[in-house]
């Protein structure tokens, strides 16, 4: 099913926020972005309003529509409310695994791996994104999705600002291999101790503190 003018626009200025193509702060307006984008205002009126909802654009009335501010302190609030909810996650997914779990990860991490071969940065953290909810949708812990999904998001977004922290394509597609292999032994204590050393170093805290 192909996705509407609305949903399009709204990937693509996901995409451009969170790869700091839209700086923070700058300000955008629904005129602008139908001329660039090539769809209506009201589709643009629409994405803005999903942004806002992930936390990635503020819109104030006749004020415009600005994106949303970067700081280490959020950011690393934000780093550490996703750690508690993927490792809380990741000790009920060792218990729930099955076959079918494993072979949809293994689809999206080849996925990331080609995109990383490309060189498409997008494409890899859509794939990383995508692993690890797949991964969290294991757990049965539905009601906190959205809310996993917001903190990745957010934290891809600060990793790929932070001026400090850059990293090869495909060292972070292979960064999630020891994760799978306790995910397919059913080895919680690994998984969570794999998963946390993961999640710890997405940036450099000692830089951003």
């Amino acid at each position: 099913m192909a996705e509407g003018p609305a949903a399009r626009a709204t990937s693509e200025l996901r995409r451009r926020i969170v790869l700091n193509e839209l700086p923070p702060g700058s300000v955008l307006t629904e005129l602008g972005l139908a001329g660039d984008l090539a769809c209506s205002q009201a589709a643009v009126r629409e994405a803005l309003l999903r942004l806002e909802g992930e936390g990635l654009v503020l819109r104030a009335g006749r004020q415009g529509t600005t994106v949303t501010d970067l700081d280490a302190d959020t950011a690393l609030e934000i780093l550490d409310l996703r750690r508690r909810i993927e490792l809380r996650g990741a000790r009920r997914a060792a218990r729930r695994v099955a076959a079918g779990d494993i072979a949809v990860l293994e689809r999206i991490q080849a996925a990331m791996e080609a995109a990383a071969v490309a060189g498409d940065a997008w494409a890899v953290l859509e794939a990383d994104m995508e692993w690890h909810l797949a991964l969290f949708r294991i757990s049965g812990l539905h009601a906190m999705l959205p809310i996993l999904a917001r903190c990745m998001l957010h934290s891809h977004r600060f990793r790929l600002w932070a001026p400090w922290h850059r990293r090869p394509l495909g060292e972070t597609a292979s960064r999630h291999l020891p994760i799978l292999a306790a995910l397919r032994a059913q080895d919680a204590t690994a998984l969570a101790r794999n998963l946390g050393a993961h999640l710890d170093t997405i940036v450099e805290r000692r830089h951003a503190a």
